[in-house]
């Protein structure tokens, strides 16, 4: 049975009619995670893409790859996708991470970018990464970048020092804790790199409300342009308690 939060994506890719903004609506963040994410891919790589939407990352991805079979659990994404994108070194796959009843492992990676949030628990999230590491050759890659509350809980934390209400993660989501969820990856696999989007968060979520005051944020404005440039060009690890998301970059062990 679907969840709310399932069926949440499953109507938004029926109501939304710009396709940049139907898996996410920051879509400088999409385009940072795109940044960190495509090194980890290379040219002879079968990857599994664990929660295309409507196939706007499959498009960047299977340009990177040999080839991707980019599932989702929503039918609307799906059919948008394939109408959309279409298939070519790609195959847009309805099926379950929880359960899947189609996917064809091994595969060299995996690529999994804001999905395990949207499970409806840490128990969902421990099967969905057990389902992963299943589906990857041994030496196999997995290129995980979810939200956890770490980054939430020090963001607000500055926040509130500032005058700034906290940040609310939204309802629809599940963020554990990364401290919790390691253990259950390192059951599998060996960390081998991670990234953040510290200074993004902190230029968006701290810089840019006390500046134009909380009631003047909007997503996608020329800010917010500005914010991931600097981004780019300038991302400390001493940042990295401030991002909401967190990329870990995993070898499956043989």
């Amino acid at each position: 049975m679907k969840t709310a939060t399932d069926q949440h994506w499953n109507e938004r890719a029926a109501s939304v009619a710009d396709d940049i903004e139907v898996n996410i609506m920051d879509v400088f963040q999409r385009d940072l995670e795109y940044d960190y994410v495509g090194p980890f891919l290379s040219s002879e790589m079968r990857v599994l893409e664990v929660g295309c939407g409507n196939g706007f990352s499959t498009e960047r991805f299977r340009e990177l790859v040999a080839h991707v079979d980019a599932m989702d659990y929503a039918e609307n994404m799906i059919d948008r996708a394939r109408e959309r994108v279409g298939e070519r070194n790609n195959r847009f796959i309805l099926d379950n991470i929880l359960d899947p009843k189609v996917l064809e492992g091994p595969y060299d990676a995996v690529v999994c970018v804001r999905v395990l949030i949207n499970l409806a628990g840490f128990d969902e999230q421990r099967r969905a990464i057990d389902v992963m590491a299943s589906l990857l050759e041994p030496g196999g890659r997995l290129v995980l970048a979810e939200g956890f509350v770490e980054g939430f809980t020090a963001l607000s934390a500055l926040r509130e020092e500032l005058g700034l209400d906290p940040i609310t993660p939204a309802k629809i989501n599940y963020y554990s804790s990364l401290s919790d969820l390691m253990p259950v990856l390192e059951s599998h696999f060996e960390l081998t790199d991670t990234f953040h989007l510290g200074a993004y968060d902190y230029l968006t979520r701290v810089m840019y409300p006390l500046v134009a005051g909380p009631e003047n944020v909007r997503h996608n404005t020329v800010m917010s342009e500005r914010c991931v440039e600097l981004a780019r060009a300038f991302n400390p690890d001493c940042f990295e308690d401030l991002s909401r998301m967190r990329g870990l970059v995993l070898t499956k062990r043989g």
